[in-house]
């Protein structure tokens, strides 16, 4: 009896760190979904009116659509810049996620908008650390900005969608 107890325990042991490694496995080919909310901070040089250059550092977290997507539960951290001439946009940037398991994920950003209206972009994986080195792919997003919060910060939502590929 004794050894079908510890056969059962080592069995339910290996059953639990193994499933738990299946768990945390990465497709190498897959799908991504997922809505962010951040706040930030910038500097901007006036030019007029409608016209200013900024730069910003902006953080915040992702939840994704499914709990096993690939950017669920992620916070990340970008900077970038914008130049808005009549109230029209260009921005740019960099930004870093970081997953719960301490892996990151970096990608580029561009978008175009307008002013009090919000904005639509893509992004570009450019690499990744630990399970994600190499990771290739991207997407597409729309953004909004809600009213600041404090003086002197800002806030929005992002909605993203994309694929990515890891080798």
């Amino acid at each position: 009896m004794k050894k079908a107890i510890t056969a059962l325990v080592l069995t339910m042991v290996i059953l639990v760190v193994f499933g738990m490694e299946a768990r945390a496995q990465i497709p190498k080919e897959g799908t991504t979904s997922f809505v962010t909310s951040f706040s930030g901070t910038g500097k901007r040089l006036i030019m007029g009116q409608e016209d200013f250059q900024s730069v910003y550092e902006v953080t915040g977290a992702n939840i994704s659509d499914t709990d096993d997507d690939l950017l669920h539960n992620t916070s990340y951290r970008c900077l970038g810049a914008l130049h808005a001439v009549k109230g029209e946009f260009n921005n740019s940037g960099f930004c870093v996620a970081t997953r719960p398991d301490g892996d990151q994920i970096f990608w580029t950003l561009k978008a175009t908008g307008k002013m009090g209206v919000g904005s639509k972009g893509t992004s570009t994986f450019v690499g990744g650390t630990g399970k994600l080195t190499g990771i290739q792919g991207g997407g597409e997003y729309t953004e909004f900005f809600v009213r600041p919060a404090a003086e002197g910060t800002f806030q929005g939502v992002t909605r993203s969608k994309g694929q990515y590929k890891l080798p």
